[in-house]
């Protein structure tokens, strides 16, 4: 299992990620999770 930090960091570059993709406002929580490999508990 990932430390906190490392969660930590692969959701926010997932999250930068996805919304250089796309946008901010298209951008979902599960897209982030699924992007990452986090369970949506984790956010």
């Amino acid at each position: 299992m990932p430390r906190v930090s490392d969660m930590k960091k692969r959701l926010t570059d997932a999250a930068l990620d996805l919304m250089w993709e796309n946008s901010y406002g298209t951008t979902s929580v599960d897209a982030i999770c699924e992007r990452a490999g986090a369970k949506k508990g984790s956010f």
